[in-house]
């Protein structure tokens, strides 16, 4: 505030005393780091004594308005006037808004002159300053420092974020997904191959399936189909070697009984389980999120080692979750799910409606999740904070009578949050994510044994909805260890 009050008021000096502006403030070089950071300068030239910059992100400013970043520099150093933060944290694809202003003394007096309305779009993140770099000449890569690695001037610092239990450096990037080809994607990820069950009972077989599963101008592609269109008509069918579900269950082997029918859709799932989990962090995904009656966007965190039970029992994160039905696809939600009731389900989550489709683009989902609170957040706005209740999440399952409820009295306040987590990735359709009357077209009641079967008959008035916005879109995942 100090900033912004200082530049109008020698700028308001200036428009007193001088009506032929004579100098002209330099265009700002802008530079943005990875994992964070910002800098915007100017050369030093003789007269000037100050150094104002005014920003914000993805937002355009409203005239001369103090905005996010508002800051006086007074003193040039190396050749140049320059605004950091250290903090800052843009993407490719953001806009900068900014003006700057100096104040310029001419001989005889000091004058103010702003330079406005500037944008600047990030195409690329630069090495953090005093980062180690990869030479050119070299076919050797220099190390991400980690705990192990110390460096002479101790750059490492220790996060309490974990990645298998090791501590990572305060704001390293700890994981990377850009989805360039299939190969690459199951280095890092598992794709899932089983039929689905509980705790969402969702109507699908999961797949490594062309059809569902692809890559398409560096974005992965899930596109859930009908298992007809696949199969033809099924009485049963197996997985077999290939199932990654629980051998010997229904997992891997379904069999058609009466109104319990082989799911109808099939889709694809892909999770990090094994290969990479996390405790703490900032996760940022950029997807574009599926249209479709009774589709759904799985974007989620699990427990890598379920220590409080399967399921539920043990968490899930929801990075960015909604129906894909018209009238529910503005309603975003984020946030905790405590268990399979409807309070356990909801109580923790949070919604951010707007009013066009969040399905019409790619957006940036975010979520910071610290040892005391989960926060949600999408295309840098925030829409919710969850923090646990006096007495931990355990005190609200006590309440709420769920029968685990001391288990996570062994834990954290966060708990069952407070444990490593896996990444999952995909598309789901119909089951318990639709509560009973939650919208008046649901053709199907949940925990009753002919649900999947009466999903099915319905399907002439929900596949028509499924066009090709019906498939889910990633661009990138990000994670970053908290500072």
């Amino acid at each position: 505030m100090r900033s912004f009050i200082s530049s109008y008021f020698f700028l308001f000096l200036y428009n007193i005393c001088n009506g032929q502006q004579n100098f002209e403030v330099p265009k700002a070089t802008v530079e943005v780091f990875t994992p964070k950071g910002l800098r915007v300068s100017i050369p030093d030239q003789d007269g000037i004594k100050l150094f104002a910059f005014h920003g914000k992100i993805n937002e355009e400013m409203n005239g001369r308005e103090g905005g996010t970043f508002s800051r006086d520099i007074t003193k040039a150093k190396n050749g140049r006037w320059t605004f950091y933060d250290t903090q800052a944290k843009l993407n490719v694809g953001d806009i900068l808004y900014y003006w700057t202003y100096v104040d310029y003394f001419d001989g005889e007096r000091k004058l103010g002159y702003a330079r406005d309305d500037e944008e600047f779009v990030v195409k690329e993140l630069l090495p953090k300053p005093g980062a180690s770099t990869t030479s050119t000449t070299s076919t050797t890569t220099t190390p991400r420092p980690t705990p192990e690695t110390r460096f002479p001037d101790n750059e490492c610092q220790n996060s309490v974020t974990t990645v298998g239990n090791k501590n990572q450096c305060k704001g390293n990037l700890i994981f990377s997904s850009d989805f360039s080809n299939l190969k690459q994607i199951r280095n890092k990820w598992n794709v899932q191959r089983k039929f689905a069950t509980e705790p969402d009972y969702e109507f699908v077989i999961y797949e490594d399936n062309p059809q569902t599963l692809s890559v398409q101008n560096n974005h992965l592609i899930v596109s859930p189909i009908l298992t007809e269109s696949v199969y033809g008509f099924l009485d049963e069918l197996d997985l077999g070697e290939k199932c990654t579900g629980l051998r010997g269950t229904s997992e891997c082997y379904q069999r058609a009984i009466g109104w319990a029918i082989i799911p109808p859709v099939i889709s694809a799932q892909l999770t990090t389980k094994g290969k990479f989990s996390f405790k703490y962090g900032r996760i940022e995904i950029k997807a574009k999120l599926p249209k479709g009656n009774w589709l759904y966007p799985e974007l989620y965190l699990n427990s890598e080692s379920e220590k409080y039970g399967p399921g539920y029992q043990s968490g899930q994160m929801r990075v960015a979750f909604l129906a894909g039905n018209d009238g529910a696809n503005t309603k975003l939600k984020g946030g905790v799910i405590l268990g399979q009731t409807y309070q356990a389900r909801n109580y923790a989550m949070k919604t951010y409606e707007a009013s066009e489709p969040w399905t019409n683009d790619f957006h940036n989902f975010t979520v910071l999740w610290k040892p005391e609170s989960i926060t949600l957040s999408v295309d840098n706005t925030v829409y919710g904070t969850i923090f646990p209740p006096e007495g931990g999440f355990s005190s609200w399952a006590a309440r709420s009578r769920l029968s685990y409820s001391e288990l996570w009295k062994k834990g954290t306040e966060l708990a069952p949050f407070d444990t490593e987590m896996y990444l999952v990735v995909g598309v789901g359709a119909g089951g318990h994510n639709f509560e009973d009357g939650q919208l008046n077209s649901k053709p199907w009641i949940n925990n009753q044994p002919k649900s999947q079967k009466d999903f099915y008959y319905a399907r002439n008035s929900w596949f028509p909805t499924w066009g090709r916005n019906a498939q889910l879109e990633v661009d990138s995942i990000n994670i970053w260890a908290l500072d």
